[in-house]
């Protein structure tokens, strides 16, 4: 089963399933977690509390096509193509820190995968 646009998109944003349904929507986790696997149930004022939440339209969001999401420097982009070809671009910022953060974890696990591949190397 492929990957719903309303997860990416939360799973992008670093909120939780509770927060979507309880903070923005007014419904249970469950009845969320059901959306975000079947978004065709979604209501119309549903779709519009969260096409605002992601500045995203509607129809990108609801569209079935796995949107193009590219990291930059200091920011994450979201762009979306619907049907019409019309190419929808929004930019959130981000937290310095947290790029900081991330490039030191890249490479940390590359030192590891080297150690690794060193290790494997000795052992034939």
């Amino acid at each position: 089963m492929a990957t719903s646009t309303l997860k990416i998109l939360r799973e992008v944003n670093d909120y939780t399933q509770d927060f979507i349904a309880e903070d923005i929507l007014g419904i249970s986790q469950n009845t969320y977690s059901r959306l975000e696997q079947n978004p065709s149930k979604i209501t119309a004022e549903q779709a519009q509390k969260l096409s605002d939440l992601y500045k995203v339209s509607i129809a990108n969001l609801l569209s079935e096509a796995t949107p193009v999401i590219t990291f930059k420097e200091n920011a994450i982009t979201n762009n979306s193509n619907s049907a019409n070809g019309y190419n929808q671009s929004t930019t959130i910022q981000s937290n310095e820190n947290e790029v900081k953060t991330l490039r030191e974890e890249i490479e940390y696990l590359r030192k590891q995968n080297s150690e690794l591949i060193k290790v494997l190397g000795e052992r034939k």
